[in-house]
């Protein structure tokens, strides 16, 4: 895996004190805290074992009264993720935010199972999906922004289960998003999909940069008026739009303009 030098995961005096302060009604935090270290440390190169990195979510570290349900059936959550420069952070962070933690039976483990919003804790992650996003990742860095990535809604229960969220565990869900938002505060919303954009809007976050799913080939140049859906040109094209977001009314020069010209 190769590895950039210059950026660190859940940098520990930042993401944790975002993951005490929301997840607790969800979630054992010491638990997640130190997931949030498994994660930082194989972010920054360390190798682990699936079994560590995709754990299973035991009952005891779950807060809400439906967990031994959802531990029994293929389920997920993800555990957010926070990307930033070791050096040079300004301090700001843009949300890129999933509808929920999708999970598939032929690579999750049974049970309430744990990874990170686009496999990033690995970096570039593997999915074509991570492969087109990360270099935009790597652009926001380079501008001083921190990235943190979550999922409106904090839970996924495979629908062949039988089994769906009751309505405490969705107000839970919805209490720990509401205490990320105010805590995170971004300077934009940036979500993939109709699912995230929508998941986003039942919240009443309407100021949302909004692009097509990074593997939605079809719709890519249709909406970014691009001559082909190739990784380069949907890459410069989702960075040239975050660009015209986070820097309204400014001359788009210096280390801007020479990054979308790469």
């Amino acid at each position: 895996m190769v590895t950039s030098n210059w950026l660190e995961a859940n940098r520990p005096d930042i993401w944790q004190g975002i993951i005490e302060k929301s997840h607790s009604p969800l979630f054992d935090t010491n638990f997640l805290v130190q997931m949030g270290e498994i994660y930082r440390r194989e972010f920054a190169g360390e190798r682990f074992e699936l079994s560590v990195t995709i754990p299973t979510i035991p009952v005891d570290a779950c807060k809400f009264n439906q967990a031994p349900d959802l531990c029994s059936v293929h389920s997920g959550f993800d555990l957010p993720l926070l990307i930033t420069p070791k050096h040079n952070w300004n301090g700001k962070m843009v949300i890129i935010a999933s509808q929920d933690p999708l999970r598939k039976s032929d690579w999750a483990p049974r049970g309430l199972s744990m990874c990170t919003p686009w496999g990033f804790s690995t970096q570039g992650g593997s999915s074509r999906g991570g492969k087109i996003l990360w270099p935009v990742v790597e652009w926001l860095c380079r501008q001083g922004l921190g990235v943190y990535f979550t999922d409106v809604w904090k839970l996924y229960v495979e629908p062949s289960s039988g089994i769906k969220r009751n309505i405490s565990t969705r107000q839970i869900e919805r209490e720990v998003f509401k205490a990320e938002m105010d805590i995170v505060s971004p300077v934009l919303w940036v979500a993939f999909g109709n699912a995230a954009q929508e998941a986003l809007s039942k919240f009443g976050i309407t100021h949302v940069d909004k692009h097509p799913h990074p593997t939605a080939f079809g719709s890519l140049k249709k909406h970014y008026g691009t001559e082909d859906e190739k990784f380069t040109t949907i890459q410069k094209a989702i960075i040239s739009q975050i660009s015209s977001k986070i820097f309204a009314g400014e001359a788009l020069t210096g280390n801007h303009a020479a990054e979308l010209s790469k």
